[in-house]
């Protein structure tokens, strides 16, 4: 990460630190830390395409994936994850209902992004096998790094957003 990303999000961590954003967060929004750590992980999906077989061209079908399964999540898995810390303070209000329809969406859709991240595993074995083969330690690296944050995203991120919807859901009132 570059030393103005660090300074930037050091900023905002100060910022909120501070309540200078106390208010709650919109549903088009994500983490920041998520936001940076999805533009990194296509920066460098983007160069390692631009290398010679065999890594080029399985990172180049690896990135039109991932690009499809980001822009899932920023739609409706990541929002209700900016929630957290007013949830966390105890601070629940009636304009946050638009985090129940997107977790109803995570679980309806479950089976669906459970697909996409066995399609992300099996083209990081794919891109991993590649990456021996041609000793490339970067894109080795980076292949069993996307699979943890695969598993993160099943194990921690979706079912955060669940709990999120299912917690508001019991604590707003509900709307005729």
């Amino acid at each position: 990460m570059t030393r103005l990303k660090i300074a930037y999000g050091f900023a905002v961590l100060l910022a909120s630190a501070n309540g200078a954003m106390a208010q709650t967060p919109h549903a088009g929004e994500i983490p920041q830390a998520i936001r940076l750590d999805h533009e990194e992980t296509i920066r460098h999906l983007t160069a390692m395409s631009r290398r010679p077989a065999p890594v080029g061209p399985i990172a180049k079908k690896a990135l039109v994936v991932m690009r499809a399964h980001q822009a899932q999540e920023r739609e409706f898995i990541l929002p209700p994850l900016t929630l957290l810390q007013s949830l966390s303070e105890g601070r629940v209000s009636p304009d946050m209902k638009w985090a129940i329809a997107m977790a109803d969406r995570v679980k309806a859709e479950k089976e669906k992004i459970f697909a996409t991240h066995v399609q992300i595993t099996e083209l990081m074995n794919e891109l991993l096998a590649a990456a021996e083969k041609a000793h490339d330690h970067d894109a080795r690296e980076f292949a069993e790094s996307a699979v943890t944050d695969a598993l993160s995203d099943m194990e921690i991120q979706e079912p955060t957003t669940i709990l999120i919807g299912e917690y508001l859901r019991a604590k707003l009132p509900a709307t005729p």
